[in-house]
Parts: structure tokens; C-alpha cells; sequence
């Protein structure tokens, strides 16, 4: 049985017909739809392209190959490529599939309308909140509110209508938005952690100037950077001495990269742009000495479970599946600087021993996530949706 997965993220297509990620969900990622399903079909925005640097991993493979949808960006580019869109979703009518959507998404509910009567019963796996997403500091669209009506709305509906429904979350997200009492519901995080991507330090010493690290697109302000700078800057002025690398790139970079300037902070300030390679994250990781998460909206944040499982101490903002992971003595409040830079001078004071405690605690609720555990959840989502 094929099945099409329904994703909002935007794919490349070069001249020989390949396809190609800038950042996530590269052909390592869809081969765990595999296990059950005989094909796995994207059903995404591509974007044709001449050049594919060096960084971008292949998406497509072995049985997993895509339904390309209209590239668009923003409501304008929706609006104009909306006939095209409408018009492909329809051909997905007489597939004979079975169909998961992530969710939230407007492309999952367009989906949705536009191939029923055929698609009845429909499996979902909750990845964020709307409600954080368009929260104000965490979208600059004028259409913010608007948009988070939209989508908090659409996303209730698609959770109590889906047959079969996984959270990132164990318990957050589904307090938000419950599924139908008779669905099939599970959990577990798009994350893929193995034996090489753990690692339980056996020491803890700082480093002067203390390393701070941070992961996240800047696609979009919800990731925070903007409250990290700040902070930083605050630890200047209180004389203590800190730099910070930034992994993830996006649209926002310049304007990241100048507000270092304008702090004073640039010298300080690493900014890594996209990087592709495991083992080049893994190694960054490795040389820092407190992991720092500022987002304003998350799901559940894969970039801190891999920052605990090489055991790093973390500190993170109060949102989406958070308290899940972390002692909620390192979780902050969402765009809070003066308590983030309290939190960093608080673990900055930490003895040897108690930055131990944290590093064996966070390893070990780590190991929750690893991929020999996740599996076994997603394969019941599959089967169950494959019986239906």
C-alpha cells in the first residue's frame, strides 16, 4: 500500500530531476514510512533549480518519490498558484493510497478537500502549535491574528477527524487539541537519534569564555535568536564573559547578523548558516558548554533532545512539549531576556558536580527518543491507518 504524506516544507528539483532539501527531511527521513507502507509519495512544494550546493541532502530514493505542488511563498504567491494547486490535488482522487498528513497545515486541509470522497479516513501527526506560532513576537506577518484564528481552528478540526493521530508531545499538545475519543492516538517526535548520536560525558569543565550554542532556522523569528543577542549583550554589561554559535540559516541571517553589530556582540557571535552534516553538529555541540533554546513556539524541540543526548546542560523557553524534557529550573519565560541571562549567570556558577547531575539527566531522558524506541509507536500509526 503506497501512502502520501502531506508536508508543508519546500523541496528543490534540479535540471536531472532530482530532489534536494536545504536543511530537513532528506531521503533518511521518509525511509521510516518504509516499513509499513510499500511507496512512500511527498506531497510538497518543489522548486525548480540549476545549481545545488554542496550542503543540500537528496530527498528522494528507493520508493520514495513526490506529487510536486506549486512553489509559493506567502498569501500572494498562494492566491496566484491556487487553480494549479486545486488542480493536482483532484488528480490525487483515483490513487488508490492511504494518506498522512503533517499537521498543522493548510496544504494537509486542501488535501483533504480536494481528494474526498476517496480519502475518508486519514492518519495525522501533530508536529507545533499555531497558537504559538502566530503568537505576537513570533510572526511579523500584518495577517497574524488572522492567521492564528485560521490555523488553531483547522488544526482542532484535522486532530478530532483523523483515524489515527500521533503528537510530538506525551501530553501538551493533546490537552490543546484532543483527538475523537475512538481515534488510534500515539506519540512520538520526528526526531532520528542513534548509537552515534549519544554521547555521556564523564566531565564538565567550562571553557573562558563560557560556550554558548543555539539551533534553529531564522527562516522566522519564533526561534528567538533576536532574545539570545540580547542576552548576551546584558552578560557584556555585567562583565561575564560568553560567545555563542548559531547553527541554522534563513532570511532573517542579515538582520541577526546586524543586530550583533549594532550590540556590539559580533565578535562574540558565530553565525553557522545551514549545516547538513550530523557529524559537523555533533562536534559543535561537543565543544560547548550550555545549550540554549529561546524559542517562542515549538512542538517538541528536536534541537534540545539532541543537544541532552551529548549531554549538554540546557536551558530553554516555556513552550510546546518543553516541561517534558528539562528540570524546570532551566525553563524560562518566551521573550523574557533579564530572566534568560539569570538562568545563564545561575548555571554559569554551577560546580563540576551539579553540571554532572544535569548532563547524566538529560543523557538518560534522551535515550527515550532514540529511533529503536520511536519506531516501534510510528509502526503502530501505519498499521493501524493501513487496516482502516
Amino acid at each position: 500500500m503506497e501512502v502520501d504524506v502531506v508536508i508543508e516544507q519546500r523541496f528543490y528539483r534540479c535540471e536531472n530531476g532530482y530532489y534536494w532539501t536545504d536543511n530537513a527531511f532528506s531521503y533518511e527521513f521518509w525511509k521510516r514510512y518504509l516499513v509499513s507502507f510499500s511507496k512512500v509519495n511527498i506531497v510538497a512544494r518543489v522548486k525548480e533549480v540549476n545549481i545545488v550546493p554542496k550542503a543540500w541532502k537528496r530527498v528522494d530514493g528507493y520508493d520514495v518519490g513526490f506529487v510536486c505542488l506549486p512553489h509559493y511563498i506567502g498569501p500572494i504567491g498562494f492566491l496566484t498558484t491556487l487553480p494549479s494547486l486545486i488542480s493536482i490535488l483532484r488528480s490525487r482522487r483515483i490513487e488508490k493510497r492511504k494518506v498522512i498528513c503533517r499537521i498543522p497545515s493548510i496544504l494537509s486541509a486542501m488535501y483533504l478537500w480536494f481528494s474526498k470522497p476517496h480519502v475518508s479516513e486519514y492518519g495525522a501527526e501533530v508536529v507545533g502549535d499555531p497558537a504559538d506560532m502566530f503568537d505576537k513576537g513570533a510572526s511579523q506577518s500584518p495577517l497574524r491574528s488572522f492567521y492564528k484564528w485560521l490555523f488553531v481552528s483547522l488544526l482542532k478540526s484535522q486532530c478530532h477527524s483523523a483515524y489515527a493521530i500521533s503528537y510530538v508531545t506525551q501530553f501538551s499538545l493533546q490537552k490543546r487539541y484532543p483527538p475523537k475519543s475512538d481515534s488510534f492516538a500515539t506519540h512520538y517526535s520526528s526526531i532520528q537519534l542513534y548509537t552515534e548520536d549519544f554521547f555521556a560525558r564523564q566531565a564538565y569543565h567550562y571553557k573562558t569564555p563560557i560556550r554558548l550554542v543555539c539551533v534553529g532556522t531564522l527562516s522566522q523569528p519564533y526561534k528567538g535568536c533576536d532574545i539570545m543577542l540580547n542576552a548576551l549583550a546584558q552578560l557584556n554589561k555585567q562583565e561575564v564573559l560568553a560567545s555563542l554559535t548559531w547553527i541554522g540559516g534563513g532570511a532573517l541571517l542579515s538582520e541577526m547578523r546586524e543586530m550583533a553589530c549594532k550590540l556590539g556582540i559580533e565578535q562574540q557571535v558565530h553565525f553557522m548558516g545551514n549545516v547538513s552534516v550530523r557529524e559537523e553538529i555533533r562536534e559543535v555541540l561537543d565543544n560547548s558548554d550550555v545549550f540554549v533554546l529561546p524559542s517562542r513556539q515549538e512542538g517538541l524541540p528536536r534541537a534540545l533532545i539532541e543537544a541532552m543526548a551529548r549531554s549538554l546542560v540546557c536551558i530553554a523557553t516555556d513552550v510546546g512539549g518543553v516541561r517534558e524534557l528539562i528540570n524546570e529550573t532551566y525553563i524560562i519565560q518566551k521573550d523574557n531576556t533579564e530572566q534568560l541571562v539569570a538562568c545563564l549567570q545561575s548555571v554559569q556558577a554551577l560546580s563540576e558536580l551539579a553540571r554532572l547531575d544535569i548532563s547524566s539527566a538529560n543523557y538518560t531522558k534522551s535515550q527515550e527518543y532514540s529511533d529503536s524506541v520511536l519506531m516501534h509507536r510510528r509502526k503502530s500509526l501505519f498499521e493501524t491507518l493501513i487496516g482502516s
